[in-house]
């Protein structure tokens, strides 16, 4: 005998993004309240990659969000701020070369830091493992202003808003310091737009947040490093005792591409651009407000309390005229 159930039968649900290991690039008709698409930005690789305004602190973290979801299955998503866009993503030490011979100078600086007893003893490093400090010691140089063959990102948006939206400016007297400096909007630009009914902003008037996505299936050592053939990414909160306070104030991590040989476009990690955040910098500016969080001497902290950056600073047998430790002021 059959037993009639009144239970209704519901269709099976399907998935709402479909599952997939590939990367995914924010899409051009994304339909999120804050947001406009303003076209593609075409990297000197070849990708092209979707750029939006954003308008509103909800916009900005609902697209954010959608990003990160959207490639669960492939991996995370970091941040990159910028005052302006760039033809491509190359590691600042190949910048201008025409093959990767500039790394040669900053190898035998890595070797030389993990040959020293002392130095060993203040990263906290496994003077066994070699790959290991070698990734820690360049993600420290690149963090502290040397040119290395990795990328800066940062795994929390407000910090790489701070980024664009100020400017490094180097002040050179006897000897070289940095400062970064608050962009702001230009009031006779403003009434010139709002007489002329339009909003075609200057481009000065904005500034960006790259969104990268990096593969979840890398190896993961006990030191804040994740490897696999293609890359490497390093948590600097993980790899560096805290003592090195920058890092840690920045959320920072610093990611290379894998390359064997001398082709420095190998190195490029525009394709791993997924969306790109077009903000105007004035709402930026009340967004973040004026807490010492987000306040340069937050980010980069003096030497007076950067243990680690005073350290770096007095090492001078290290860091002499052909590798500087950058100066704030």
């Amino acid at each position: 005998m059959k037993i009639h159930s009144n239970k209704k039968k519901f269709p099976s649900r399907k998935p709402l993004i479909k599952e997939t290991t590939a990367i995914q690039k924010i899409k051009e008709n994304l339909s999120i309240e804050g947001t406009r698409f303003c076209g593609n930005h075409k990297f000197s690789c070849g990708s092209a990659v979707p750029i939006y305004e954003i308008d509103s602190i909800y916009a900005l973290n609902q697209t954010i969000g959608y990003a990160k979801f959207i490639n669960k299955a492939y991996g995370d998503v970091y941040y990159r701020g910028e005052c302006k866009l760039h033809d491509s993503l190359i590691p600042s030490v190949f910048r201008g070369r025409a093959n990767t011979d500039s790394f040669n100078p900053i190898k035998s600086l890595m070797d030389k830091i993990i040959s020293d007893d002392k130095f060993i003893k203040t990263l906290n490093l496994d003077k066994q493992d070699k790959v290991s400090s070698q990734c820690t010691v360049e993600g420290m140089l690149q963090h502290y202003g040397l040119k290395t063959r990795y990328i800066d990102l940062v795994d929390n948006h407000w910090v790489a808003l701070w980024m664009g939206q100020n400017k490094l400016e180097e002040l050179t007297k006897i000897d070289k310091y940095y400062h970064y400096c608050k962009r702001v909007l230009k009031i006779d630009e403003m009434i010139k737009n709002a007489m002329s009914h339009n909003n075609c902003y200057s481009e000065d008037m904005y500034q960006y947040v790259l969104l990268i996505a990096i593969p979840g299936n890398l190896n993961r050592s006990n030191n804040g490093i994740y490897s696999s053939s293609n890359f490497t990414l390093v948590n600097l909160r993980q790899a560096l005792p805290s003592i090195f306070l920058r890092p840690h104030a920045q959320h920072g991590y610093v990611v290379r591409k894998c390359v064997s040989g001398g082709n420095i476009k190998s190195y490029d990690l525009a394709e791993n651009v997924i969306g790109i955040l077009k903000i105007r910098i004035d709402l930026v500016s009340n967004w973040l407000g004026n807490g010492e969080l987000l306040s340069q001497a937050n980010l980069f902290p003096p030497p007076a309390f950067d243990n680690g950056y005073d350290i770096l600073l007095k090492r001078t047998d290290f860091f002499n005229e052909g590798f500087v430790i950058s100066k704030f002021i």
